[in-house]
């Protein structure tokens, strides 16, 4: 503030944050909605993007160095321990307790999400705003013709449907996997057609596909007395299951593929079905039905429910702001319910319950929200049964980024599978000198058994 002489008139001048986030769609988005914010308020917003394998590198770098070059910072879910304990992020419990509850909503914000982005050791340090929360994307067209459900239980001996374990889906991987000259759906294919796509390019999405399928299984990244999963017997038999019985019949190309490959390998009719999957790619995934004839995206929950990677990009003010006051109010504005109503008008998976369940909304927005009422039941059995310790090891961030080397030596065969996930336990133990420390507040871990029933009645058809 600045005194303006004998006068009592106090003139506050304008301040500008800058907020680190992510490139694509997240900042084009975010561009629209914070315009209304600046001609509210008379402040400005620089926003910064960077794509995802920068994010965490150059964020961590200026936070170490106290730079003050970001006022906000975006965050994947697997970095909030290890930023928050390290001291990169503002404690926003005063922030919270000073605000009016009405405006917060903080009920509202799905109690799943709010825990693993949000919530770190017992306090807040952020706010989730954007959701990636996986389930699977599949031909619904393909899965319903009458000569594939006949061929497919002749083989296999059970209908064809939905898989609800992942034994069944690599079952269905590699039914639909045909060569040229093989038909689907009675007709002659003139080009390989696969049953699966999948993400196992040296890049941090095999992760969550592969951790997906340890929880399902039992297993965890971390165990309980903070040793590393990737040595237990359960984690290598899913990380065997995905590269012997997933990974031959995705298309060659997985070895290089992040998400956007496997969205356009669907659009392409190359692939039945993905992995766990990112919900939030519905918009680019249902224009498959514009591409591929005769074609039909379906999104239903992974096997595992809401035993699957949960997760949102958090928003969190760094700890070295000189504009913490202002900071505050625009995270509290990004992430509020008007403006997360106009982020999933545009196509955004937004956090909110209130949103994601207003099916008059979503039922005349299938072309952007169609995958809202799946994501729901997601959510909904996340919050009884979603549970990973390595959401609260400290060096959770560090972590993460090592298992794309050690995934990606055992998709590409450079190295045995086991042997991978020895090694990938061993760099566990180096990052965390030991066995790693685990701060998970007042959680409790979920029941082993959490039973998940999807009402596929829920689904948006075309």
């Amino acid at each position: 503030m600045v005194s303006l002489g004998s006068t009592s008139r106090v003139m506050v001048l304008p301040v500008r944050v800058t907020w680190a986030t992510l490139s694509g769609f997240y900042t084009d988005w975010a561009a629209q909605v914070v315009a209304e914010w600046e001609a509210k308020t008379g402040n400005t917003v620089d926003i910064v993007d960077m794509d995802l394998p920068t994010m965490y590198e150059q964020i961590v770098l200026e936070s170490v160095a106290d730079t003050g070059a970001y006022d906000i910072v975006t965050w994947d879910v697997g970095w909030q321990s290890e930023w928050a304990n390290s001291g990169y992020l503002l404690e926003l419990d005063p922030y919270i307790e000073a605000s009016d509850p009405a405006d917060l909503q903080l009920e509202d914000i799905s109690p799943s999400l709010l825990r693993t982005t949000g919530i770190f050791d017992g306090k807040y340090y952020g706010l989730p705003y954007y959701t990636f929360t996986m389930g699977m994307f599949y031909r619904c067209d393909l899965f319903e013709n009458s000569d594939e459900m006949a061929a497919f239980e002749a083989e296999f001996g059970y209908p064809l449907d939905i898989p609800v374990t992942y034994e069944q889906m690599g079952d269905i991987a590699e039914f639909f996997r045909r060569a040229p000259g093989e038909t689907l759906k009675g007709e002659a294919l003139a080009q390989d057609f696969y049953g699966i796509g999948l993400m196992a390019s040296r890049d941090t999405n095999m992760q969550d596909e592969l951790n997906s399928i340890v929880w399902t299984w039992g297993g965890d990244l971390i165990l309980d007395d903070g040793s590393a999963g990737p040595r237990e017997q359960v984690y290598k038999d899913a990380a065997n299951f995905y590269v012997n019985e997933l990974l031959p019949n995705a298309p060659p190309a997985a070895l290089s593929s992040s998400y956007d490959e496997v969205v356009s390998q669907l659009r392409q009719g190359l692939i039945a079905m993905t992995g766990p999957f990112f919900m939030d790619q519905w918009a680019n995934a249902v224009k498959t039905e514009d591409e591929v004839p005769g074609s039909e995206i379906c999104v239903a929950p992974s096997p595992g429910g809401g035993r699957t990677w949960v997760g949102a990009f958090g928003l969190g003010i760094s700890n070295d702001t000189k504009n913490p006051e202002v900071a505050w109010d625009f995270l509290k504005f990004i992430t509020g319910p008007d403006a997360q109503r106009k982020f999933a008008e545009g196509g955004g998976s937004t956090t909110r319950l209130s949103i994601l369940s207003d099916m008059e909304l979503v039922n005349s927005n299938r072309a952007t929200m169609g995958h809202f009422p799946t994501l729901v039941q997601v959510l909904k059995h996340a919050e009884q049964c979603a549970y990973s310790n390595f959401f609260y090891v400290t060096q959770a961030g560090k972590i993460y980024e090592e298992q794309a080397v050690w995934n990606s030596r055992a998709a590409s065969g450079d190295m045995a599978v086991d042997e991978a996930m020895e090694g990938m336990a061993t760099s566990i133990e180096n990052i965390c000198g030991g066995k790693c420390q685990i701060m998970r507040g007042d959680l409790e871990t979920p029941p082993q058994e959490c039973p998940f029933t999807f009402d596929r009645s829920a689904q948006l058809r075309k």
